[in-house]
């Protein structure tokens, strides 16, 4: 009677356990060295990512192309969770469209690594992006860029 009692015990502990931590999104700040028209420019961005099922998840990113924010790009898309070593390290891949201002479409492509070196939910991040702006002098431009994210 005992052995009955202790299995479904057992049985209903694993039932009713909780299920593994789904990552919900992440919200992000830094600082990109962009090669953008004239040359370097050091830029500061932000993003949010909320993950809709597993691995992909809506995304949004506003940045400012010249130190006086005069220009800027601002884009929303799709973020794959390409690869994770969780709970550490994490590759996002995403693609998006939207406006470089004043006024002109934009789009950008993109890969973030982040990386959880305690057990906070602050992840060091490490980005690369490709950016398409409608400019005469530079249609095309990339970034690299290092930053903080709130995330999990």
């Amino acid at each position: 009677m005992a052995m009955v009692i202790r299995a479904v015990t057992i049985a209903t502990l694993l039932v009713a356990a909780p299920a593994r931590a789904e990552p919900r999104g992440a919200i992000g700040a830094g600082s990109e060295l962009a090669v953008l028209g004239d040359g370097l420019v050091q830029r500061v961005d932000a993003t949010a990512i909320v993950y809709v099922t597993r691995r992909l998840g809506l995304e949004a990113r506003a940045g400012r192309i010249t130190p006086d924010g005069a220009h800027g790009v601002a884009t929303a898309g799709v973020a794959y969770r390409a690869a994770a070593a969780r709970p550490k390290l994490e590759v996002v891949i995403d693609l998006a469209v939207g406006v470089a201002w004043p006024t002109a479409p934009a789009a950008t492509a993109g890969v973030t690594g982040f990386l959880w070196p305690t057990r906070l939910p602050i992840a060091l991040t490490l980005s690369a992006r490709a950016y398409a702006l409608p400019a005469d002098d530079a249609p095309l431009g990339f970034s690299l860029g290092l930053g903080l994210a709130l995330a999990r």
